[in-house]
This record gives structure tokens, C-alpha cells and sequence, in this order.
């Protein structure tokens, strides 16, 4: 068994902000690229382009947190709701004393950014608003921390995941029996 504990660490959750800004600022240039060669961009001032990216990404991130739950509640063998907590600006959704297989864990951390992105790669197809790249843009910069636990999973010797409130951990055999040993 291991934890990851991004919250934790002052300077490690700086240094993933950072990163997460480099990542919506490469997001928001590539996609600016690829929209070029297929669609006329309707422009909107840089201004209105950051306040709507920021409110659309209030409303993504609701739900995105919506879809983690529902994952969740479906995964899950047991009865306990999910909780929600504030880090750091970010919204999560924690399962404590849940176990998922990997695969399950992947669906569940994956499915928000694959969806949403699509969903608003389709509404920007029919409304090609510059603002829409910026909801986008900041909606995969959200989702890296999604990534990041998943990353976690690419360990051939993890089997399990328990997501608390005070990380992720990854368990190499049955919870079950990790959780007897201790005891």
C-alpha cells in the first residue's frame, strides 16, 4: 500500500498550480491552432473570453464533480455518499472506506474530462465562440489533477484504490486483507 497526498505539501500543490497554468495556456494556443483550420472563430475580447472561460468552468466543474459521484455511487458495495471538500480553489469528491479495482478507479477519474470535453468540442462546432476554447482550456487544466491520480495506476502492482479525504491509496493486493493486518 502507498498514499499520495497532493494537499498535504505547500510547495508541491504551488508547483502543480503552476503546472496547471502552463497546461491551460498550451491548451488554450493549440486549440486556437486546430479551430483555425476547421471552423471561423468568432472573436470575443480577451476580457469576455476570461470571465466567460471562468464561469463556464463553474459550471463544468459541477458537473464534472456530478459525474465523479455517479461513478462513484455505481462502483461502490457499499451505501456511504460521497463527500465533497475545497482545496486550494478545487472541489473533490472523496469515497472513503470504498474500495475500486483500477479499471473502475480509471473510469471514474477519466470520464469527466473525456466527456466534457467532447460535449464542448461539439457545442463549439455549432457555436464557435472564442470563449468556449477558454471554458475548455480550463476545464483540462481542472482536470489535472484527475491525471495526476491516474498516473498512480500505471504501477503494474496495483490492484485497488481508496480515495479519503486525505489522499489516494494505491493497495497492491486486497484491502481486505491489508486492513486485517493492520489491525
Amino acid at each position: 500500500m502507498f498514499k499520495i497526498s497532493l494537499f498535504d505539501n505547500k510547495k508541491m500543490m504551488e508547483r502543480f498550480v503552476i503546472l496547471q497554468v502552463a497546461v491551460i495556456m498550451m491548451t488554450i494556443l493549440i486549440s486556437y491552432k486546430i479551430a483555425y483550420y476547421y471552423t471561423h472563430i468568432i472573436e470575443q475580447n480577451i476580457l469576455f473570453n476570461i470571465i466567460y472561460g471562468i464561469l463556464g468552468l463553474v459550471g463544468v466543474v459541477i458537473i464534472h464533480e456530478l459525474i465523479h459521484n455517479i461513478l462513484f455511487r455505481t462502483f461502490a458495495k457499499n451505501a456511504i455518499k460521497p463527500s465533497y471538500h475545497y482545496h486550494y480553489g478545487l472541489i473533490s469528491t472523496h469515497m472513503p472506506e470504498t474500495y475500486y479495482k483500477k479499471w473502475q478507479y480509471i473510469l471514474i477519474m477519466l470520464a469527466p474530462l473525456i466527456v466534457l470535453t467532447l460535449l464542448l468540442t461539439v457545442t463549439f462546432m455549432f457555436f464557435s465562440y472564442s470563449s468556449i476554447i477558454f471554458i475548455s482550456s480550463f476545464h483540462i487544466g481542472y482536470c489535472m489533477f484527475d491525471l495526476y491520480f491516474t498516473i498512480g495506476l500505471l504501477n503494474s502492482s496495483v490492484k485497488f484504490v481508496e480515495n479519503t479525504e486525505q489522499g489516494i491509496y494505491y493497495y497492491t493486493q486486497s484491502p481486505v486483507k491489508v486492513n486485517a493486518e493492520i489491525k
